[in-house]
């Protein structure tokens, strides 16, 4: 086989492992949002508007993306996600154990304070507690990871978090002035936290792909 062709089937291989991650990715989120949608829609809780079916939603996706990162198999694991092979997934295991549990945290923070409050479910003084104890464990799972991190990723991460900021700002932002100026509803406090937890996501996203790893190795 020569180089060229070399390249071209490395390329065609790391395309089919995008697309299946992707799609693989695409169809648990389609399930999980369904299943999700379809119980709040059931009757089996009562309707509390469209600023909880949201925060849950995305709650949700939190809980996927934790279930993902935090692979048992190192060899399922490798398959759909962005590592060379198993063994480069087994060396990351600490850290990816780490990601997970904050991210299943964050996931399930916003889902307890959204059926919280006006939804009532959960109890507000419950629902605050659970959020201070997630809050302490999520702060304390970060410095972990940051130890186990590399300057890459660090840079990655402050580029996550700056990114965020001005997306917050201009969506936000945006929402607020208008709102103040009558020419929409105002956001609702959760929709504010709902913002935080989603554009966060989106600016990984965005960072990731700007630093050309979307692509599958």
């Amino acid at each position: 086989m020569t180089d060229i062709e070399f390249e071209a089937a490395e390329k065609t291989r790391r395309w089919k492992k995008t697309l299946s991650a992707a799609g693989l990715g695409a169809v648990a989120g389609f399930l999980g949002a369904l299943r999700a949608l379809h119980l709040m829609d059931s009757g089996a809780i009562a309707d509390f508007g469209e600023s909880v079916e949201i925060a849950v939603l995305v709650g949700v996706i939190y809980v996927l993306i934790a279930v993902a990162v935090g692979v048992l198999s190192p060899k399922a694991g490798a398959t759909f996600l962005n590592v060379e092979d198993a063994e480069e997934l087994e060396e990351q295991r600490p850290m990816l154990a780490y990601s997970a549990v904050g991210m299943a945290g964050a996931g399930i923070a916003l889902i307890v304070v959204a059926l919280a409050g006006a939804a009532a479910i959960i109890a507000p003084g419950v629902a605050l507690g659970i959020y201070v104890a997630l809050a302490i464990i999520a702060t304390w799972i970060s410095i972990k990871a940051w130890k186990l991190q590399d300057e890459f990723m660090r840079a990655m991460g402050r580029d996550c978090a700056s990114l965020s900021y001005y997306l917050v700002l201009g969506v936000g932002g945006t929402w607020a002035l208008l709102a103040h100026l009558g020419f929409v509803p105002a956001p609702q406090p959760l929709d504010w936290l709902t913002m935080l937890w989603s554009l966060m996501l989106l600016a990984c996203f965005i960072v990731v792909g700007r630093r050309g790893m979307l692509m599958m190795r």
